[in-house]
């Protein structure tokens, strides 16, 4: 199967190449710390998209015998290298940045010259991020961002829309402390703008580390997701009463392990026949299951998860 690379990825990847020439050449121009730390900022999304692309090739490759689950999960760690560098190339190099132009009052040229460039790409940016949000199917966002935040397993959409905002903000950031810079002549506001940028790198990096986390220490699929498929093993007639199921998210598919008492089977080949048909509807039902692991019960016992 071909990997499929979101369009979300390839919008953040041609905005920051873009971005990144043209602050690299302003901050030059100008000598401003600030624009220089979002240059490596939008340096350091280019870098981060490139990674989001290898991981999801990765993630296609053909399951094998050490890894019969395939290689869907190797998206995360992609994600987790991402999330590090952006808090540590990214986030680090803008707030040394600022710190050494603070300590060596380092002064600014032209902070008009970096001020346009700035706000230039303050509005791709945020053209970037407009184009990724609606790369989201409009369902899946019905209930806000935010809540698709904290539900979602596709980690290449939430870093390069997470990216975009941080972005967008970080610009905004570096364009608050140049202005202050040429109305003050004080260069000091265009150092506290760089360290401003690397804090909101370093904060979004932290965001996206607790996400990624969770889906790598193994987290349950959303809450309607689970009810709707519960409600449907209920209606089922071959089910008496289902004893438990668990749904985990499993890069962009889902696994699901179910425990339920079966109405009466006359022998063994009706009791395979009868999960046969129940996996394969499930399957049917909901097109994102890949995996179904289905353990017939005589009788509920025990605690089991829900």
């Amino acid at each position: 199967m071909p990997a499929t690379v979101p369009r979300a990825v390839y919008y953040a990847l041609a905005s920051n190449v873009a971005v990144a020439i043209c602050k690299f050449a302003a901050a030059l121009y100008t000598n401003s710390g600030a624009t220089l730390a979002e240059a490596a900022h939008s340096s350091a999304d280019c870098l981060n998209q490139i990674l989001l692309i290898a991981g999801r090739r990765a993630a296609h490759n053909r399951p094998d015998e050490q890894h019969p689950l395939g290689f869907g999960r190797e998206t995360h760690f992609y994600a987790m290298l991402v999330a590090l560098q952006f808090f540590m190339v990214g986030g680090g190099v803008s707030v040394a940045i600022g710190v050494w132009r603070l300590w060596h009052h380092s002064g600014l040229d032209r902070p008009e010259v970096a001020v346009g460039v700035l706000l230039l790409s303050a509005l791709v940016e945020g053209i970037a991020l407009r184009a990724s949000i609606h790369s989201i199917d409009r369902r899946r966002r019905a209930g806000g961002l935010w809540r698709w935040f904290r539900e979602t397993g596709e980690l290449e959409n939430m870093l390069s829309i997470v990216e975009d905002a941080a972005a967008l903000v970080g610009v905004l950031v570096s364009v608050a402390g140049t202005g202050l810079a040429a109305l003050t002549g004080w260069a000091g506001f265009d150092a506290l703008g760089s360290i401003g940028v690397g804090c909101v790198m370093m904060a979004t990096a932290v965001f996206s580390l607790r996400e990624i986390k969770s889906l790598i220490v193994g987290e349950a699929a959303r809450a309607s997701v689970r009810q709707e498929m519960r409600a449907w093993l209920d209606t089922r007639p071959e089910i008496r009463h289902v004893v438990s199921l668990v749904v985990l998210r499993w890069s962009d598919n889902l696994l699901v392990a179910v425990q339920a008492q079966l109405t009466e089977c006359c022998n063994a080949e009706e009791l395979v026949r009868t999960i046969d048909r129940v996996e394969n509807d499930l399957h049917g039902a909901f097109p994102k299951v890949r995996w179904v692991f289905f353990e017939p019960e005589l009788r509920e016992h025990g605690e089991h998860p829900v």
